[in-house]
């Protein structure tokens, strides 16, 4: 999510929350070694651990040594942690937040690294890669209930589930990924405000990863029209989380993107005739900033221009607080 993506929610959604968040900068998304066109796994492993790695690897520094996670620190510190995707959850920017690889294509390895990263709160798509996971030879959904989780696999499940009764929780709706914005119901302020619901009770707090990851896609796919129902999935979760934070002002939100992709640009007033005016320059990534926004406890501290690896280490401080 880049600056283009952002422009174009800011001009063409009437509610968008950006302007709502009243500290912004923007993120350097170069990996490690300088390369300026990053991708989402190492993207998000600065993001996840505060450190800049090689592209293809999920939080494994350039000696292939494991870096401990944002999720991994908030449960050192007695925090609850979730992850919430649009996506897979074995796929690259969730992952990074709750596993270690040297390849972020061995979904059934990491799958199973989710299985035992005890997080709390799981949920996305994804689901065969659990049930017939090929690295534990069974299916890791029995075990993970035996461990206390609840599964559902149905958006009415979800819609019904009682947050309060739930300690942890395994939504898998997809096979792989969930479907486009637009051609599914199942929103991600939805899947954010159950998954609040249930790591609200801690009495230390909570981190929760949401992504919405199928931006990125519609960026690659040139799809301007399923962009814009993507940013609305995703703005829509923020906007409920900015009237969460209302009355729980000790909470941190911080809105950024892994990378940019189509090098998004609008050229033209067209809205009143059913136009979006937005180009994509390409269907690729680029090496365009990203902006930041941030509202709460410290979110002064984030500002101007920083690596993504530098607002890693700022999440990791503000947990060890």
């Amino acid at each position: 999510m880049g600056i283009g993506h952002v422009s174009a929610d800011h001009y063409l959604n009437s509610d968008s929350p950006f302007s709502g968040m009243p500290v912004c900068g923007l993120i350097d998304t170069r990996t490690a070694g300088e390369r300026w066109i990053t991708d989402a796994a190492a993207a998000a492993t600065a993001l996840s651990t505060g450190v800049n790695v090689n592209t293809g690897v999920l939080s494994i520094d350039q000696n292939s040594t494991p870096v401990a996670t944002l999720l991994e620190v908030a449960k050192q510190y007695k925090k609850l942690t979730g992850v919430i995707t649009t996506t897979s959850l074995t796929y690259a920017v969730p992952a990074a937040f709750m596993v270690h690889s040297d390849n972020w294509g061995r979904e059934y390895e990491i799958a199973h690294q989710i299985f035992e990263s005890n997080t709390h709160v799981l949920l996305g798509g994804g689901r065969r890669f659990f049930e017939s996971n090929t690295v534990a030879d069974t299916n890791l959904i029995p075990l993970m209930e035996e461990k206390g989780y609840t599964f559902i696999s149905q958006q009415n499940q979800l819609a019904v589930l009682n947050p309060a009764k739930t300690d942890k929780l395994l939504g898998l709706f997809a096979t792989e990924a969930l479907r486009q914005a637009r051609h599914r119901s199942l929103s991600l302020k939805m899947m954010t405000e159950k998954a609040v619901g249930i790591l609200e009770k801690n009495r230390n707090g909570f981190v929760l990863v949401v992504e919405g990851s199928q931006i990125d896609w519609r960026a690659h796919e040139k799809d301007d029209d399923g962009l814009l129902a993507e940013m609305q999935d995703f703005t829509e979760a923020i906007r409920w989380t900015l009237d969460y934070q209302k009355a729980h002002p000790d909470l941190l939100i911080v809105v950024t993107g892994t990378n940019e992709t189509g090098g998004i640009f609008l050229v033209q007033d067209n809205q009143r005739k059913g136009q979006t005016g937005i180009k994509f320059v390409t269907g690729q990534h680029t090496a365009n900033l990203c902006p930041v926004f941030a509202k709460g406890p410290q979110s002064e501290t984030i500002h101007g221009i920083i690596s993504n690896a530098d607002l890693g280490k700022h999440l990791i401080s503000f947990i060890k607080e």
